[in-house]
């Protein structure tokens, strides 16, 4: 039955964009997301560029997410139709995640993908790594919605890391450019008025400290704050928490003053003020480790996750193993002792090899020599 349906979806989405697919191709650049319901950092840092650069080139920003509910659904369902008019009206398509039409339907040979992921790195496995594991798709549905399909460019940071996306994404050597993301350019540039109104909202940040504890999205699980609340030395330490919307939505965590649970300020925005870093299975242990400010790895449930998704990660064998904390105790123990920089130089040299200046300018060039001049620009 399973197969029927995911079959009748393709066939469906076939017979809408038969006829749109006549349309003409115009100097258009579309941005596709499931990851969030406004523009993103990446795309954002892109479509400004661009309009700086070329203003003659349209851009057209379409990110939604799948959220629960048949309304939801039936809204997103309407939401496809307008991704496959844009899609066939443009020579690029920039993604930052998986996108059902962009991978299921056939395109025209002139419109070219553009995959630039929303993670600098991939240290829990995913796509086609993690295919029959519960974090992951299934084989069948796979197959049939052609995940990760139709790619002609993947930006990876480094060789390590188009390893893991040629395994995730199924792509071949030459489908790989050595890009950095936009938001390095954002994570490396020194902003006041950010730090201005971080200051603001929270006056206490300048009297210690602080640590920033962003936590992987664990799909409704409770996640172990409470110890780690309760025995930090907040005399010393401001503990700022951002967690996922999602989970953060669920629990009542416990309150503590110099513990603030942020919602307001994107962790990028945090890392230009704060001076360490816990994390997990996140690659913004990458982004951290680009600006020299010590990571940490609260790695509690590392069993489980060896097992579903997978890691693409050594945390006992890399270098970095050395600040991987499996309780509360070792973590705060790590964070009170002196940080070893060379280690975190060697690890952000290792994951991010690309040049770290003018992302943004990078990318636009490099459409600009392979897709738009192909066309008038």
């Amino acid at each position: 039955m399973k197969r029927i349906i995911l079959n009748m979806i393709v066939l469906i989405l076939k017979i809408i964009y038969a006829p749109l697919k006549l349309l003409k191709v115009k100097n258009k650049v579309v941005y596709i997301s499931r990851q969030s319901n406004k523009e993103t950092l990446d795309f954002s840092l892109i479509r400004k560029k661009m309009e700086e650069v070329y203003p003659e080139i349209q851009n057209v920003i379409l990110t939604k997410k799948i959220e629960d509910g048949i309304f939801n659904k039936i809204g997103y369902a309407f939401h496809m139709i307008r991704q496959m008019y844009h899609i066939s009206t443009s020579k690029v398509v920039i993604l930052d995640g998986y996108c059902i039409v962009a991978s299921a339907l056939k395109h025209k040979k002139e419109t070219k993908i553009i995959q630039i992921w929303h993670a600098l790195g991939a240290i829990k496995k995913f796509g086609y790594q993690s295919i029959g594991t519960e974090a992951g798709t299934d084989k069948l549905t796979a197959k049939i919605m052609c995940m990760h399909k139709n790619y002609d460019y993947v930006l990876a940071p480094s060789k390590i890391t188009a390893t893991h996306f040629k395994e995730a994404f199924g792509v071949q050597d030459e489908q790989i450019k050595y890009i950095g993301l936009p938001r390095i350019d954002y994570i490396l540039t020194k902003d006041e008025q950010v730090n201005k109104r971080l200051y603001g909202e929270y006056p206490e940040l300048k009297e210690k400290i602080n640590i920033l504890y962003v936590p992987t999205f664990r799909k409704g699980e409770k996640i172990q704050l409470d110890e780690l609340v309760e025995k930090i030395n907040t005399d010393k330490y401001n503990l700022i928490i951002k967690i996922h919307p999602l989970d953060i939505e669920n629990y009542k965590y416990k309150e503590r003053n110099g513990v603030i649970y942020d919602k307001y300020f994107s962790s990028y925005d945090w890392l230009k003020i704060v001076d360490r870093v816990i994390t997990d299975y996140s690659s913004l242990a990458m982004e951290t480790a680009l600006l020299d400010i010590p990571v940490y790895f609260y790695t509690y449930d590392i069993e489980k996750y060896k097992k579903n998704p997978g890691l693409n990660f050594d945390f006992e064998n890399e270098e970095i193993g050395k600040y991987v904390a499996l309780n509360v105790e070792d973590l705060l123990k790590k964070i009170e002792e002196k940080y070893d920089h060379n280690i975190l130089n060697t690890f952000v040299s290792k994951y991010v090899s690309v040049n770290k200046n003018n992302c943004v300018e990078e990318l636009i060039q490099f459409m600009k020599e392979n897709i738009l001049m192909k066309g008038r620009i």
